[in-house]
């Protein structure tokens, strides 16, 4: 298992980037509710309209120093509590040896966390990382006044000022766990990351920066906590199962999938009561799954199926519990499934390889940075 199982697998899939975006019609996208893809292969992020479910824009990821064209491969976008910015982690696309016309391998250059606008869907801040890091997921807290990040392959957990943009933290997790995926208690205080190698829930005191380890049974790729606060969770892709904990009896249980192909994103209902989680497979040789699974974590038993597409990877559910949004990353589009019949209500073409998915809410931002230089 490698460091960068999770992102775009490497060679001939990057060759297939390069398809131009066409520019927006206007400088600013219509106020609206909106749904947030990173395109991983296509080096952009997919802006999406939540009513019309349709592609309104595409946020281009590259970078040109000295004339050469770097992509940027987002992997995770997350937009901020307060709807205020909205947050992508994105690594330098690795294309071998030799650089492409469409893109160009620079070591020298490092992985980006990158912050919108969602006002104009502009880019309005850079924080580079180190080079070869591999950032992988990013969360903000409640207030969204800190952000924090992980880097997969440099181990390293990043406390970032969400007004000031500077990283006044960083601290490395145990060596060899690889962070993943990570998501923040209610409360603000906790975060719980994924640690892939380390088949380890890291548990993070984001007041101190300080870490704890919960020993888990598999792989874990990405973490949840329930909005009332009492389970935190993680899907685990070699054991097949959804792990829950209990946060204050301490009490760890699974819910085992054996028909699963490999448990990837994991997103709870607001009810707390049920949890969505994306079957992707395809790495290590396995199947390419196809299913979302409905999980009951009152009943700790799968609730219902839905075939969403080919590799359903990221997973977000709307604020009223009605809407799943689910990528499909073997599919190259978005599911839209409706949570009372399970059914799938739109699939929206989107981009090679999308990966993770973010919701906006028009209503909830009240005003926003108004920087739209890219630094």
């Amino acid at each position: 298992m490698t460091a960068v199982i999770f992102a775009v697998l490497a060679g001939a899939i990057f060759l297939l980037v390069g398809k131009e975006k066409e520019p927006p019609k206007d400088s600013e996208t219509k106020i609206q509710d909106k749904i947030y893809v990173a395109v991983e292969g296509d080096a952009k992020i997919a802006v999406i309209g939540a009513k019309n479910k349709t592609l309104i824009d595409d946020i281009d990821l590259s970078l040109e120093k000295n004339g050469v064209r770097t992509l940027f491969m987002p992997h995770n976008v997350q937009v901020a509590p307060d709807n205020k910015t909205v947050w992508v982690t994105a690594n330098v696309m690795n294309m071998g040896s030799n650089a492409g016309m469409n893109g160009a391998m620079n070591m020298n250059i490092g992985d980006e966390i990158v912050v919108i606008n969602p006002l104009t869907d502009k880019i309005i801040k850079i924080i580079e990382t180190e080079a070869g890091s591999h950032l992988s997921h990013v969360v903000l807290t409640p207030d969204s006044d800190y952000a924090i990040a992980v880097a997969q392959v440099k181990g390293a957990v990043y406390k970032i000022n969400a007004m000031t943009f500077e990283i006044e933290k960083e601290i490395q997790i145990e060596k060899g766990s690889e962070p993943h995926g990570i998501r923040i208690s209610p409360d603000g205080k906790t975060a719980y990351i994924a640690a892939l190698l380390g088949k380890k829930l890291a548990i993070l005191d984001i007041k101190n920066m300080s870490l704890s380890y919960l020993p888990l049974k598999g792989a874990a790729v990405q973490s949840a906590v329930t909005p009332d606060g009492k389970y935190a969770l993680a899907s685990l892709f070699d054991a097949k199962s959804l792990a829950v904990y209990e946060i204050a009896s301490k009490k760890l249980s699974y819910v085992d999938l054996p028909d699963a192909e490999g448990p990837m994103q994991i997103y709870p209902a607001p009810d707390s009561r049920y949890v969505y989680l994306a079957d992707q497979g395809y790495y290590f040789n396995r199947y390419v799954g196809d299913s979302v699974y409905k999980i009951d974590l009152k009943d700790m038993r799968i609730a219902q199926v839905v075939k969403s597409g080919y590799g359903p990877h990221g997973v977000v559910v709307s604020k009223d519990g009605k809407t799943v949004y689910v990528t499909n990353l073997l599919s190259n589009n978005l599911s839209v499934i409706d949570a009372d019949t399970g059914k799938v209500s739109a699939k929206i073409k989107i981009g090679l390889m999308p990966n993770g998915v973010s919701l906006y809410y028009a209503d909830d931002a009240t005003s926003s940075p108004s920087n739209d230089s890219k630094d």
